[in-house]
């Protein structure tokens, strides 16, 4: 007699869940056949993020940096439909989104995070968020579009000093070099440039800003936006004509309203495994999900980190086996591009660079996108990681 097969339900086109979809491709049929698999994704070719300052700048060409989740989905005998989840029943188990619901016996979020931009009165609409990733590329293009049309100078301004708003706001001014005379640049951050990174790396990455014309402006918490203005914490305002936010990362609002474990104003609460800490058949990963036994930074890498051990323990909750538990490394090679070809590695207290640290990071970020955007092929699938 054969059993009903379990419904596997993806919420996200994330890093995690690309493992997701690879480990499925790598299974036998009769594996396939026991899961039926749906994807909910927002984008259909979801962005590298870790390519997205070599985008802004002009490196790399936007396909170069995307995966194509239709044919990954496909390889993987995955359903894929587009769509934005809004509520999630956990006692009927059910996902809804504007075009309908979808069931699941077994659920997993990779659905990242936003710049936490609603505590400052005046700046919910006010400016370019980095995060979504595809919605700010859509505005960055016309962004460029406006600044090719103007006359007159205008002034942006990247709020957020922590490793995205830095590498951005290089690669922005990289990319309209060529307006240096027409555009002003400034960095504004509510505390050090670059907190959590070696003093050296925060001196190198403030030289190449320097060199880039870009204005810092560190210690400097906004209390407000005022139509164009920036009001700063200690009475001071700074005039702007385009406020650009990367200042960190805030939670969705539907996973606590669920009724999920939540913790930090939304974050999912995880176990080791990277599973509800509340719900035993709900999992999630990446920038939406937080261990308090093992707190890290809101960071791409440990996406990509947790994605083999979600892929393994999806398998193992479907058929009934031991979870693996998942260890976040305490210490990470940071690799940042700084505009141009040139970027500033640091590992374990040591840093370097250099055109040649571009041309590293360029090979892992390659590597990456070849691992996701060729055809796949069972035998030629990479091996699984001993555990």
């Amino acid at each position: 007699m054969t059993s009903t097969p379990k419904r596997l339900l993806l919420i996200g086109g994330g890093h995690a869940h690309l493992f997701v979809l690879e480990a499925l491709c790598r299974q036998s049929a009769d594996t396939r056949a026991q899961l039926d698999v749906t994807l909910l994704s927002r984008e259909l070719d979801t962005p590298y993020s870790g390519m997205l300052p070599g985008l802004v700048a002009g490196h790399y060409r936007t396909r170069e940096c995307h995966v194509d989740l239709r044919a990954l989905a496909a390889a993987a005998g995955v359903r894929l439909v587009q769509a934005t989840v809004s509520r999630l029943d956990l006692t009927g188990n059910r996902a809804y989104t504007g075009e309908g619901s979808w069931e699941f016996d077994l659920v997993s979020l990779d659905i990242g995070s936003t710049p936490p931009v609603e505590g400052i009165p005046g700046a919910a609409g006010a400016g370019l968020a980095v995060k979504p990733i595809d919605r700010f590329l859509q505005q960055w293009n016309e962004l460029q579009s406006r600044i090719d049309q103007l006359v007159r100078p205008v002034h942006m301004v990247m709020v957020g000093g922590g490793a995205g708003g830095v590498e951005l706001v290089l690669a922005m001014a990289y990319r309209l070099r060529a307006h240096k005379d027409r555009v002003k640049w400034s960095l504004v951050s509510r505390g050090d440039l670059l907190p959590g990174y070696p003093r050296r790396v925060a001196r190198m990455m403030a030289a190449r800003l320097v060199a880039a014309g870009v204005a810092i402006r560190t210690g400097s918490p906004i209390a407000r936006v005022d139509g164009g203005q920036l009001v700063f914490a200690d009475g001071s305002i700074a005039a702007c004509d385009q406020v650009l936010w990367a200042t960190g990362s805030a939670a969705q609002q539907w996973p606590a309203a669920a009724g999920l474990a939540c913790v930090d104003d939304g974050f999912i609460s995880i176990n080791q495994h990277l599973q509800s800490v509340s719900h035993p058949h709900v999992f999630a990963a990446g920038d939406m999900a937080t261990d308090v036994t093992q707190r890290r930074p809101k960071a791409g890498v440990f996406a990509v980190r947790q994605g083999p051990v979600l892929a393994e323990n999806l398998l193992r909750h479907a058929s009934g086996q031991p979870l693996l538990a998942y260890r976040a490394q305490r210490q990470y090679l940071s690799l940042m591009s700084a505009g141009g070809r040139h970027a500033v590695a640091s590992w374990y207290g040591l840093s370097w660079q250099g055109g040649w640290v571009w041309q590293w990071k360029n090979r892992i970020d390659q590597r990456f996108m070849q691992r996701f955007s060729r055809p796949f092929d069972a035998d030629d699938l990479p091996v699984p990681p001993r555990r």
